[in-house]
């Protein structure tokens, strides 16, 4: 382990042990009737343990030894001296709390000497990746101390990572060496040989991870329900709708009856059809099995195709059990053979849904809405609600008409690529 202060930390320690050895050499012939130390002796500069024949123990010792209060415990010592704070032996270094005993805890500690250092549950120093305190920080293997620089690092089991100038393991878009890369926000891992969508941003990612934005080709289209009988083109360049089939209101299974009307008018149009339904089933996965066994069966779209989960109300206090109720529903729809997304708006799904387990298995799915001000048919991104994994904007309800969305990946073609290739 290296210090700047350990030289003179050592010749403080060897000129003070001298002068206590002398002393203590001396000592009965000054004073000529004092009794010769044995056990725990205190000094200005600690403990130091005397054997019977009140003579120390020569080197470095780690034994059990009488406590200094009371009954045995095991102690580091240094030709008899006490040893606290980090300290080296068995080839590896260890914390000593104040008393000289184990530091027995997962600890982010201060030494003797002013740095911190992370200690394991049996005492020992430890480097590489670890955890504390809801996040993984890098120590570095040769000094011990936290990283203070952004590096690329070999973890003590193999896998590399992406360390920040705070010392804690980086996720989500790393620029490194001139280039951008995407690290995994649940495995913390670089992703290779995929597509990421950040801020509604795609990239693509090599075999080496480097990023290189793929250039997609923004589409528009509005979702649809009963209060929109008919499918209207909002921009003059409308290629898709979104329909509601129906939904769950805790329990209560309830069709769309405009639904079949806005697939026979897409179809005639030639747009791309997709479905959403409206899951209010909060985290109960019963409700949810219910309505997507009813609706799975009667979607008028094709396979590939989008269905969305509509998660704006009901959500129950429990994070996880939503999440969970959501997955369970993305995981039926995805085994039909269609698309899954989640849609809702961004503050509701921050309090009620961890995102990261979402995109973790289902990457690039959030339809997410947020409105811009104004009655513009066209989308304003500086009104975009920044947050990861977002394929479909809702931008606009204009004027609380009509929904507007824009296709930021190219989702929307799913289910038509065979249509997409013949043009």
């Amino acid at each position: 382990m290296k210090h700047k202060r350990n030289n003179r930390i050592k010749r403080v320690v060897t000129k003070s042990a001298t002068v206590t050895a002398v002393a203590f050499l001396f000592a009965p012939v000054l004073a000529g009737t004092a009794s010769a130390a044995t056990g725990w002796q205190h000094n200005k500069d600690g403990y130091t343990y005397y054997e019977q024949n009140s003579k120390v123990e020569k080197g470095r010792q780690y034994r059990q030894l009488p406590d200094i209060n009371a009954p045995k415990q095991w102690y580091l010592t240094d030709n008899g001296k006490l040893q606290t704070g980090v300290q080296k032996w068995a080839g590896s270094y260890w914390f000593f709390n104040p008393d000289g005993t184990l530091h027995r805890q997962r600890d982010y500690a201060k030494s003797q000497w002013g740095n911190y250092y992370m200690v394991g549950d049996n005492g020992q120093i430890l480097s590489g990746v670890q955890q504390w305190q809801g996040s993984y920080w890098y120590f570095d293997p040769t000094t011990y101390l936290l990283a203070n620089k952004q590096d690329y690092v070999k973890s003590q089991w193999g896998t590399w990572y992406m360390v920040g100038r705070d010392g804690k393991l980086m996720t989500g878009l790393v620029d490194w060496m001139g280039s951008k890369y995407y690290f995994d926000p649940n495995t913390y891992l670089k992703v290779t040989n995929k597509d990421v969508t950040v801020d509604g941003v795609t990239y693509h990612a090599d075999a080496n991870g480097i990023l290189t934005q793929v250039q997609a080709v923004k589409s528009y289209g509005g979702d649809y329900s009963k209060y929109q009988p008919s499918l209207y083109n909002n921009t003059g360049q409308d290629s898709f709708a979104i329909s509601q089939i129906g939904g769950s209101v805790n329990g209560m299974i309830y069709d769309q009856g405009t639904y079949a009307s806005h697939a026979t008018q897409a179809k005639a149009r030639g747009w791309r059809f997709h479905t959403y339904i409206w899951d209010q089933t909060g985290s109960n996965q019963y409700q949810t099995q219910q309505m997507l066994n009813y609706f799975l069966t009667k979607i008028q779209a094709p396979y590939g195709s989008i269905v969305a989960l509509d998660y704006e109300a009901g959500a129950s206090g429990n994070v996880e059990a939503n999440t969970d109720n959501i997955l369970l529903g993305m995981r039926m729809i995805k085994q039909a053979g269609f698309t899954p997304m989640l849609y809702s708006y961004k503050p509701y799904l921050l309090a009620h849904v961890d995102l990261n387990r979402v995109l973790a298995e289902f990457p690039n799915s959030i339809w997410d809405a947020g409105y811009q001000n104004g009655l513009s048919v066209w989308p304003n991104y500086n009104a975009f609600p920044s947050m990861n994994g977002v394929s479909i904007w809702q931008y606009s309800d204009y004027g609380g008409q009509q929904d507007l969305n824009v296709d930021l990946t190219g989702i929307t073609w799913n289910g038509y690529r065979q249509k997409e290739a013949e043009q």
